[in-house]
């Protein structure tokens, strides 16, 4: 994927000094690197709404020749993935509204609403199988790396982002103890951050329309020589600019609200690499934690059938 990557870079690089035009079209490549491969020059300008001249430019830009030569870069990439993700990319790029997917739920359930599931259930699926590219995979185990030789690990989700932050900050804790779920209860967000150092990684989820108190705490860790991992809709959101490592999400929904979904299955990921690579500390960790939460019955336990006392 050497040109691919090259190319990327490129993009990522040059961003923050193009026209607003060229920042459109260059993170729509970014974001949709399936549809540089799969669509004409044309093609892809009406979808990134652009003029087909600014994709021309944006090539001049970061010093392509011609967008032939680009789009080669990133058809190689889809012909280096696995047959199964390349023949999945294409049918979502060629799949009709209603998908493929036919659905009998019983005469209650409407054509239109069965289309509505159909598609929710595409998306959804397309999200994950765009998250866990080769770029995802690699940026997992930086990652892990990061936060295994941080000395504190601070993780914020703030809105629709919460529940991420949350399923990674809850389940880290069986093995972990040293994390702050930076979640400002009771207005105590700089209390929370208080300390933070170079040593220290925080690990933020913010999608579009990104969240100005995240952004903010953000840039304070950065100030304070932290490390970020960034959990991300794109490679040029706000976010990851600065980020140390970018974990960059698919969000579409056909819903008013974007999908977290594919956001949340990579935090469990990486929670999941954490443990797989933690050895036996994480094993006993987890088992003291399991011992500590028996002490106050937290979960429900099946005594199995009552007997009938009557005669």
């Amino acid at each position: 994927m050497g040109a691919y990557t090259d190319f990327r870079e490129r993009l990522i690089a040059e961003y923050g000094a193009m026209s607003p035009q060229l920042q459109r079209a260059a993170r729509y490549m970014l974001d949709h690197p399936d549809d540089v491969a799969l669509k004409s020059m044309r093609a892809l300008a009406v979808s990134a709404d652009v003029p087909p001249s600014t994709i021309v430019r944006l090539m001049k830009t970061i010093g392509i020749e011609s967008y032939q030569e680009f789009r080669l870069g990133y058809q190689n990439r889809l012909r280096d993935m696995p047959a199964s993700y390349a023949g999945r990319a294409r049918q979502l790029q060629h799949r009709g509204v209603a998908g493929e997917m036919a659905m009998n739920l019983g005469d209650t359930v409407s054509s239109s609403e069965n289309t509505l599931i159909d598609e929710i259930l595409h998306q959804e699926h397309g999200n994950l199988v765009r998250s866990y590219g080769p770029e995802m995979r690699s940026a997992l185990i930086n990652a892990c790396t990061l936060i295994e030789n941080a000395r504190r690990v601070f993780v914020l989700g703030r809105r629709g982002a919460f529940p991420a932050a949350f399923q990674f900050a809850y389940a880290y804790r069986l093995f972990g103890d040293n994390l702050t779920l930076v979640d400002g209860a009771a207005g105590t967000f700089g209390d929370q951050l208080r300390g933070m150092g170079r040593r220290d990684v925080m690990l933020a989820v913010c999608l579009s329309p990104y969240t100005n108190d995240t952004l903010q705490m953000v840039d304070y860790a950065l100030a304070q020589k932290s490390a970020v991992i960034s959990v991300t809709d794109s490679d040029v959101s706000p976010l990851a600019r600065h980020a140390s490592v970018n974990l960059v999400i698919s969000d579409a929904s056909p819903s008013f609200f974007q999908s977290f979904t594919a956001a949340v299955s990579v935090m469990q990921a990486l929670v999941t690499l954490l443990v797989a690579r933690g050895g036996e500390t994480a094993l006993q960790q987890i088992a003291v934690a399991e011992k500590q939460l028996s002490v106050f019955d937290t979960y429900w336990q099946d005594s199995g059938p009552k007997r009938n006392t009557r005669s």
